[in-house]
């Protein structure tokens, strides 16, 4: 098959090609070549349009036209990029780097007692499965040393802001205080725990000062726990009313694709101050020289349910995170019923909240 000649570039009368080559070079353009790019687009040399401008509105085309399409427009190299870059912040952050030893602590300590059950166990690796629960484990104890600041300001901010937020939200703000109170005290006791442990130096009534660690954990997570459950119901509340006045929000979910969400025309501007007074936003001034942007009210209501729904799964798995949590404080404690869990359950439960704490890391890396 002959291949298709390009169209020649237009020429003057009296002059050669060369001459308007070198003529298009001196007014600012540089000519690398003539082609057909994409579909039906051809490039020629122009006085009134660079040749830059062309290619950056072809491309741009081109790429809107792969987006429209549902087509990957960026090359793998930068999405791979991108993945490297937040796995390093992750390795930089301190609370990323403590979710990522705990996740090794508490999955060797539940292979350590599978292979156990199923005879597997060798001196070797006896050793090193206690060499990691306690080497990872003063890690980490390491790491919270320096946690630990963040959580006193935190503390500190919550206390200031008591009679504002007491008018508002007083039982939730009781629960975010002991929760607060509780790490920041589980923060100073374990840091002084660890002193000795580490071979540092030693301090009096460690026996004291570990259980009473424990028992600064217990509390946090009891008032978390609570914080979160209360969390998750007013979410649904929220939800429900969303779904009652709007009762195609679940339908446009659906169709949200295709973007084809009817809009409802009875009752709209009764929906509309509804919305907005849920929304806390201020209304359109009347006299605004400035058109309002015309967007529908479902649509409005969709992205509000889609970010009610993620903040009610964010707070559900942190319920389930402490949880799982909670049985560590409980067996050390020695309460009836917990302190006769095996490795297993304790490394399974381990497990569950590490990747629930390592979910969070990674995406605040976002």
């Amino acid at each position: 098959m002959d291949q298709q000649t390009p169209p020649r570039t237009p020429v003057l009368e009296g002059s050669t090609p060369d001459d308007e080559i070198k003529k298009h070079q001196t007014d600012g353009i540089t000519i690398t070549g003539l082609g057909i790019i994409g579909s039906g687009h051809v490039l020629a040399p122009s006085k009134d349009l660079e040749l830059s401008t062309s290619i950056k509105a072809i491309v741009n085309s081109e790429a809107a036209a792969m987006a429209s399409a549902g087509q990957l427009v960026f090359p793998k190299a930068v999405l791979y990029g991108k993945t490297i870059n937040r796995v390093v912040k992750l390795l930089q952050s301190a609370n990323g780097l403590d979710k990522i030893v705990r996740t090794i602590q508490y999955t060797s300590r539940l292979i350590a007692h599978i292979m156990l059950l199923k005879n597997l166990h060798t001196p070797t690796t006896s050793t090193a499965a206690a060499g990691i629960r306690r080497q990872f484990g003063l890690t980490r104890r390491l790491l919270r040393c320096f946690n630990n600041i963040g959580q006193i300001n935190v503390t500190i901010n919550l206390i200031r802001e008591g009679r504002q937020r007491i008018n508002n939200d007083f039982m939730g703000y009781i629960l975010e205080l002991i929760e607060g109170l509780g790490y920041t005290g589980f923060g100073i006791a374990d840091s002084l725990g660890y002193l000795p442990e580490a071979g540092i130096m030693g301090i009096p009534y460690k026996g004291v000062v570990d259980k009473l660690a424990f028992h600064f954990w217990l509390y946090a997570l009891v008032a978390s726990i609570v914080g979160g459950l209360v969390k998750v119901m007013r979410l649904r509340r929220r939800l429900g009313r969303y779904n009652s006045i709007f009762p195609t929000v679940e339908q446009a979910t659906i169709e949200s694709t295709s973007h084809q969400v009817e809009s409802i025309n009875e009752n709209e501007n009764e929906k509309v101050q509804i919305l907005h007074k849920m929304q806390e936003l201020p209304p359109t001034p009347p006299d605004s020289p400035i058109p309002a942007t015309q967007v529908s009210v479902n649509d409005a209501a969709l992205s509000v349910v889609k970010g009610l729904e993620e903040q009610q799964f964010n707070t559900g798995l942190n319920v389930i995170g402490n949880a799982a949590d909670i049985i560590f404080p409980l067996a050390a404690l020695k309460v009836k019923g917990f302190s006769a869990f095996s490795d297993g359950v304790m490394g399974f439960a381990g497990c569950i909240s590490s990747a629930v704490g390592m979910r969070k890391a990674w995406k605040a890396t976002a």
